[in-house]
Order: C-alpha cells, then structure tokens, then sequence
C-alpha cells in the first residue's frame, strides 16, 4: 500500500481553576483549587501572599493525571490581613496558572472549634452518613450531629472525643424514614 503519514496533537498543558479559600482563622487558611491534569502527569502547588506578587509557595506535589479538586492548608499568616493567591499547575505540555483570588484572615484568634457541615453521603431509603469537618482550634474537642426532619432536629448521634487533631468526621444514622428530607 501507499506510505500515509499522520502527526499527533501537542500535549495541552493542564487547565486550572483557582476556587474561594476556606477554613480562614487569624493565622491560617486552606487554599483551594480545581485541576484537571489533561492525561498527563502533573505537579501543583499554590502561590500566596499580600500582594499579586506573591513572594511564598507551598509545597509542590504530583498529582499523577488525576482531575481533582484540592485544598492545601497555610499557617503562619497575620492576623486582619487580606492575601492573594493562585494554583499552579504543570506538565509536558506547559505550565497553567489560576487566576487571582483573596481572602483576609480573622482579627482575633476564635477560641473555640471551627466546624462545617459537609454534605451527607451513602444514602439509602433508611440510613445516610453525616459528615463534618473539624478544627478543634488546639483544644480537646467532643463533637456530635443533630438531625430530624426540620430545622428543630430533634434526633442527636453519641458524643465523640475528636481531640486536638483538624479532621473530617463522619457519622452513619439508620432507621430513617424513606423519601423524606432530614435537616443536619
């Protein structure tokens, strides 16, 4: 037969998207971020400072050809003072930088836990996993879920001792009833 030629495409480098940061205290917050590594192995890590410019970076790390969302958590920030960031993503096929994002940390150190309710998985007609994250804010911390079909709950799961450790916890009620919404 005839010699036919073709030429493959470039690899494109990943694609990223900068997302809001959360969990922000007096001195520290986590940085968030969507990546999509576009089949190619990737590195990431996020730039961070009090200006545009930057001038501090986290800890780079792969993420193979995963797309993921991801959260790096930063301490050692000033108190009342706003911060920029951005992700930074590459691979064979170039390097992606997010778009500038802030946030401005709290005036004074919150002396109890920071909690927030996450989204409840593993449901079915009678049972469901509630799910927290959890800081204890360096103090031994007990945690527990209120939940029940209206904002007055109603219903609570045992008390837990989480410790001094950040965390996300969980929780898996049964007995519940079918197609009927519960409030946590």
């Amino acid at each position: 037969g005839s010699d036919l030629t073709f030429t493959t495409s470039t690899q494109p480098a990943p694609i990223v998207q900068t997302l809001a940061a959360s969990f922000v205290t007096n001195t520290s917050a986590q940085l968030n971020a969507n990546v999509n590594a576009n089949g190619a192995s990737t590195t990431v890590y996020f730039d961070y400072g009090t200006t545009a410019s930057y001038g501090s970076t986290t800890t780079s790390g792969s993420i193979g050809t995963q797309n993921l969302n991801l959260g790096t958590a930063i301490s050692g920030l000033s108190p009342s003072t706003t911060y920029h960031f951005r992700i930074v993503a590459y691979n064979s096929g170039g390097t992606s930088y997010g778009g500038d994002t802030t946030f401005t940390t709290t005036a004074t150190a919150q002396l109890g836990p920071i909690v927030q309710t996450l989204a409840a998985s593993s449901q079915t007609a009678n049972t469901a996993q509630l799910n927290a994250y959890l800081n204890p804010n360096g103090f031994s911390t007990t945690a527990y879920f209120q939940y029940g079909t209206t904002t007055g709950y109603g219903s609570t799961t045992p008390s837990g001792n989480f410790g001094t450790t950040p965390q996300n916890i969980g929780y898996n009620i049964t007995g519940l009833t079918p197609s009927t919404t519960y409030h946590y």
